[in-house]
């Protein structure tokens, strides 16, 4: 195993460790559900719901540099958001689900792509996916409260 893995697999063990619950993780991202604000311009809102019960879906640059990331998000095979980001180091694109069922995200960048199914229950109050993206590759995780 070559260094570059052995740092990228230890990377993705410690975000998994420290997002170990949702309340962390929300602390982490600095973009908890607390409150009722309403979604900004620059966090798009997918579906139709009560506005307040979602999952976050989180694309962040892990990386030291700036990234180009392209997100598409697929629901019943209808592409409902396909955006291209730039962001910079430790910076993330933020979107939320409000209408239950189950979409398909995929991820891609230079370093990789990533292809995972995210679920927007109709039980639980918030829920979460964070994608981080570095060098190293892409690492998911996932975290919700029922």
């Amino acid at each position: 195993m070559d260094r570059r893995t052995l740092i990228g697999l230890t990377a993705g063990v410690g975000i998994t460790t420290a997002a170990g619950c949702l309340g962390t993780l929300s602390d982490a991202t600095g973009s908890g559900t607390e409150g009722t604000e309403e979604p900004s311009a620059d966090r798009p809102v997918v579906g139709d719901g009560d506005g307040e019960d979602g999952t976050d879906v989180i694309v962040r640059n892990a990386g030291p540099e700036e990234r180009t990331v392209a997100i598409e998000l697929r629901r019943d095979g209808e592409t409902v958001l396909e955006r291209t980001e730039t962001l910079p180091a430790a910076d993330a694109f933020e979107a939320t689900l409000l209408e239950t069922g189950t979409y398909d995200l995929v991820v891609e960048t230079e370093s990789g792509r990533s292809e995972t199914s995210v679920t927007q229950p109709a039980d639980c109050a918030d829920a979460r996916t964070e994608i981080a993206v570095s060098e190293y590759g892409l690492e998911t995780t996932t975290a919700s409260s029922c």
